[in-house]
């Protein structure tokens, strides 16, 4: 399914204003979604890791901050645990990022809900940092990264959204969530313009 083409007309299709110090959320790209055999496991996730490397590299290069999160269960009635009726602890052979992304040094944040801003304290650390923007990236499509995103935009941040980069159990899913971020929340676009983009902003 081609999502520029279902995107077409949406806001989030323009070129987004030139961010003056983005930063890169690499969202749950745990051993839980993306190796085979773990409890989540989807080829779909699994087939995004070269986009995600991608992303890293192009930011590691830049000297652009790395934020990387990991989905653990905090109990067995926290509000995904129980939506799912499947705990992730910390403890669990699953918990860790994938062995295949090559991080470098980026700031790890553990959370319990989907929101990575209402579960960490990411949003004062990329105040500290002084960045005006993030690049959302890792799985799944319509619940962690999406939530994210929302919750970044209402903090002021401008949202650039990997369509590429991103990924979930299917397409109607997957173009779902693009086209209500691109009408109200986020530029949606693919790893290799993000790439350009962020050049421009060292």
């Amino acid at each position: 399914m081609d999502w520029k083409t279902e995107l077409q007309g949406l806001r989030g299709l323009r070129r987004p204003t030139q961010p003056k110090k983005p930063a890169l959320l690499v969202i749950d790209m745990q051993r839980y979604f993306c190796q085979e055999n773990a409890p989540a496991y989807s080829p779909r996730f699994e087939a995004i890791i070269p986009q995600v490397q991608k992303l890293i590299d192009a930011f590691g290069e830049a000297n652009l901050p790395i934020f990387a999160t990991r989905y653990y269960s905090s109990s067995p009635h926290d509000p995904v645990a129980r939506w799912w009726n499947a705990a992730l602890p910390k403890e669990s052979e699953w918990f860790d990022i994938d062995a295949r992304l090559k991080l470098g040094n980026p700031t790890i944040l553990d959370k319990d809900l989907y929101g990575t801003f209402s579960s960490t304290d990411i949003d004062g650390k990329l105040r500290d940092a002084g960045c005006d923007a993030v690049v959302i990236c890792g799985v799944m499509t319509d619940l962690c990264c999406e939530t994210t995103a929302r919750e970044a935009f209402q903090e002021g941040y401008d949202v650039l959204f990997a369509a590429d980069g991103t990924a979930t159990n299917s397409d109607l899913l997957h173009i779902g969530t693009l086209a209500t971020l691109a009408h109200g929340f986020a530029y949606i676009i693919d790893t290799d313009n993000i790439n350009n983009i962020i050049g421009g902003s060292t």
